[in-house]
């Protein structure tokens, strides 16, 4: 028995509907997808396939006695959500990208509490040296560190998105080192020797802009690695999203208590400005950026 005619064989009893043929596809993709995962793992096709269907069996017999939707509701949550795609080696390498680059972290923080000067006077009074010493650290640490976290992140299935190719992956991880690495480099070129800022900028010239450019690349040349499930759901709210805001009245009164917003955060800033000093008082616009999320959340929940 295929796939296909196993989970054809666990909806036999429901009519057949557009709604229940959609879900049985996406039930479907989440089936393949999951004894390939198996299959990445060691076991073959024939295991692989029985152990997949064995799960979906487990749950199918919880939910024989209650209506399809439920069923759906059941499948949704105990078999879409239940894979877990990180095997040990991954979570060995994830483990130790981020013990790498807490460690230059903890590296920098001595290079800079030390340093290298002979006196606590000097080590007060020449920070420029301990400084650059710390920037070093962390660029040697840091940037492969953020390379290999990107490389596993995009190459990483998960219960709602396929992963990228690892060619595709290592470019993703090239643009993250070449950011990362530019933008220490930076400060690092600015306060070692006196340089200027224009010598700094001039460092990201084969760093940052070439990562800048690799990552829009990148994106703009993107798949859509979604699985079906999560596609479809991403489809729905964004319809749901559309519709709301396309009435009148909602964008009406979003824009009032918007504007409204501002208008008292502006008026707030320069008040606070006086009173307390304007070093502070620019905090208000935090505060205006949190209330208008706020509002915009609760106007976006579903209407009767």
């Amino acid at each position: 028995m295929d796939t296909k005619d196993f989970v054809d064989h666990l909806f036999l009893e429901y009519e057949e509907t557009a709604e229940l043929r959609d879900f049985k596809e996406e039930l479907l993709s989440n089936l393949d997808a999951r004894i390939a995962s198996l299959i990445a793992r060691g076991l073959d096709k024939k295991d692989a396939f029985e152990k997949a269907a064995g799960e979906l069996g487990d749950i199918s017999a919880l939910a024989d006695q209650i209506s399809l939707r439920k069923k759906q509701e059941i499948f949704q949550d105990a078999y879409m959500g239940m894979r877990v795609y990180l095997t040990p080696l991954r979570v060995a390498f994830y483990v130790i990208a981020g013990a790498f680059g807490i460690l230059g972290a903890v590296i920098a923080l001595v290079v800079y509490f030390t340093g290298e000067e002979q006196s606590a006077l000097e080590a007060f009074w020449e920070p420029n040296k301990r400084l650059t010493g710390a920037l070093g650290v962390l660029l040697a640490f840091i940037s492969p560190a953020a390379a290999a976290f990107t490389f596993l992140g995009v190459t990483q299935e998960t219960a709602s998105r396929y992963p990228r190719s690892k060619k595709r992956g290592a470019w993703y991880a090239l643009a993250a080192w070449a950011l990362c690495f530019g933008a220490l480099l930076f400060p690092l070129t600015y306060f070692a020797a006196d340089r200027g800022l224009m010598a700094a900028a001039a460092t990201q010239i084969p760093f940052s802009i070439p990562g800048l450019a690799l990552l829009i690349f990148l994106q703009l040349t993107e798949k859509d690695y979604r699985k079906p499930w999560a596609r479809e759901r991403y489809e729905k709210e964004a319809r749901i999203s559309r519709e709301m805001w396309s009435d009148p009245l909602i964008a009406a009164r979003f824009g009032m208590v918007s504007g409204a917003i501002w208008i008292f955060a502006a008026g707030l800033f320069i008040l606070l400005g006086f009173l307390i000093g304007f070093h502070l008082s620019w905090l208000v616009f935090v505060f205006a950026v949190a209330v208008q999320l706020a509002v915009q959340s609760m106007m976006m929940k579903p209407r009767p």
